[in-house]
């Protein structure tokens, strides 16, 4: 199974899904291997190096799958990051709305307060 299949496979399936499917296909790939040995006569030494070539391919899949998995959560925690920042900048900027929409309103009422052209009944001269 290359990489590229393992990536599209991990995300249409739960990770612990596609473990158990990748371990399936291991146990299924190395049972054939183990009796493609044993039709072609190789000694039991031979036999030994080829168990540790596939334990260690196993090892290398499950290191492939992990790193998979890791990245998947890392992509999913940047967009979580990245949301909540644009959450906090939109929050930044109403605040900011709402001082300046607050610093005019007083400003206008000072200014009305101060203007000598009106009076306490509110008709101008």
């Amino acid at each position: 199974m290359d990489q590229n299949q393992n990536q599209i496979n991990s995300q249409q399936l739960s990770y612990e899904q596609f473990q158990a499917q990748v371990r399936k296909q291991q146990q299924m790939e190395q049972q054939m291997a183990q009796q493609a040995l044993r039709n072609a006569g190789l000694d039991p030494k031979s036999q030994q190096v080829q168990q540790v070539i596939q334990d260690l391919q196993s090892i290398q899949s499950e290191l492939n799958l992990a790193e998979n998995q890791l990245q998947m959560q890392m992509d999913a925690q940047k967009r979580q990051i990245q949301n909540i920042q644009q959450k906090l900048q939109q929050a930044m900027n109403q605040v900011q709305s709402s001082l300046s929409t607050a610093n005019a309103s007083a400003s206008s009422m000072s200014s009305n307060s101060a203007n000598p052209s009106s009076s306490a009944n509110g008709y101008y001269q």
